[in-house]
């Protein structure tokens, strides 16, 4: 077990900042550039005026960025300009999104950036006219936000879920987006610990084959969607989510997970949670992320939950596609191999990307666009098979 903190991308690639989550969560800014983000001539600009490891200083600078971008958008749609207003405000979701990442320490800017990012993108999707429709799946006594984009009743449905760091909107830019563009509807839905769940007393959970039930009910009743037409992907820790969901269920044609982790106390142990704890800059920042997350308190409290973050690959039934990135850490790479490895089913892929992809990223999130071919491909051709047998 590593005391370090998990690495997400490789060292020898440096975007702009020394200290390494802050890079990591600036070259996924970068690379959502195409599906919206703010353009790089803009985050370098922006970057220029935030000092290396100061998660106060981003906070400011990516807030005031998005603040600036809701102003012109306002002045755009005044003058009938609705599109590109809402194209701008796109890029506001992005910016109060990013400044949220690392704003626990605040609670009040904290609280303050869920409302503005969260409107932002709203209005962003209203005003280039996707057609995206949000969802609440009833789950317990709350409810599971989702985002929906319909790409026609006879499009295979991608039920998508994000990681600890991750709110739907996210998953809308790291893949949703292009997998709807790529003739699926997509469905986005925070898990409870996801997005903003906590604020509805939902947190972090191993039991994860409960909730993503709940979204398949939900899909199945309300929609109409069949289950030989579902696929199910998870995104960093959604790759154990939906790894253990498809222990048992029967209700999906394919799984994909970047990365399929199955023992989530051998990432992060106590030992690396104390690390993080006493660190400062960014990784700090993500720290406190993860206790609002799981409603707890104490890095030994968190690691003890993470320690019940097992799976098992012996009961999956349905196609499987791992993927890792090289630039990840060597447990990321470990346990998609072993989970490959230990899958029963024929119809399996394990994907390896390295450097010369620009996408060796933790969950590809440097190039979501080769995310996108290599995942939706692939499911193409097991819808395709699948079509054929029947």
């Amino acid at each position: 077990m590593s005391k370090e903190p998990i690495q997400r991308s490789s060292a020898a690639m440096h975007y702009r900042f020394d200290d390494r989550d802050m890079d990591f969560v600036f070259q996924m800014s970068v690379a959502a550039a195409k599906t919206g983000g703010p353009d790089a001539g803009e985050l370098y600009a922006l970057a220029s005026r935030i000092e290396d490891g100061n998660t106060e200083s981003w906070v400011k600078e990516f807030e005031a960025y998005g603040d600036a971008q809701c102003a012109l958008a306002a002045e755009w749609e005044a003058h009938g300009r609705r599109r590109s207003a809402g194209e701008v405000l796109m890029k506001a979701y992005y910016a109060y999104r990013q400044a949220w990442q690392f704003a626990a320490e605040d609670a009040a800017a904290f609280d303050a950036l869920i409302g503005k990012f969260e409107s932002a993108f709203a209005d962003a999707a209203r005003l280039t006219e996707l057609p995206l429709t949000y969802l609440e799946v009833p789950f317990g006594s709350a409810s599971l936000p989702g985002l929906r984009l319909d790409a026609g009743p006879e499009a295979p449905t991608l039920l998508l879920h994000g990681g600890l760091d991750t709110t739907r909107e996210d998953v809308f830019h790291l893949i949703g987006l292009n997998a709807w563009r790529r003739g699926y509807t997509a469905v986005m839905v925070d898990l409870p610990g996801q997005g903003t769940t906590p604020l509805r007393d939902l947190h972090l959970m191993s039991e994860t084959e409960r909730p993503i039930g709940a979204v398949i009910d939900h899909l199945v009743d309300v929609y109409g969607t069949h289950p030989a037409r579902l696929a199910l992907m998870g995104m960093s820790a959604g790759g154990y989510m939906v790894s253990r969901a498809v222990m048992t269920e029967r209700r999906v044609a394919a799984c994909v997970a970047s990365t399929p982790l199955y023992d989530g106390g051998s990432m992060l142990p106590v030992e690396a949670l104390d690390a993080m704890a006493a660190a400062g800059g960014a990784v700090h920042g993500s720290f406190l992320m993860y206790l609002w997350r799981s409603g707890l308190s104490t890095a030994a409290e968190l690691a003890e939950l993470f320690a019940t973050f097992r799976a098992d690959p012996s009961g999956v039934e349905c196609a499987f596609l791992s993927i890792a990135g090289s630039g990840e850490g060597p447990g990321f790479i470990d346990q998609a191999r072993r989970w490959h490895d230990g899958l029963p089913v024929e119809d399996k892929t394990l994907l390896e990307l390295d450097a010369s992809t620009g996408a060796d990223a933790h969950c590809q999130a440097n190039n979501p666009t080769r995310l996108a071919q290599e995942v939706c491909d692939w499911l193409d051709d097991v819808f395709d098979r699948r079509g054929r047998t029947r």
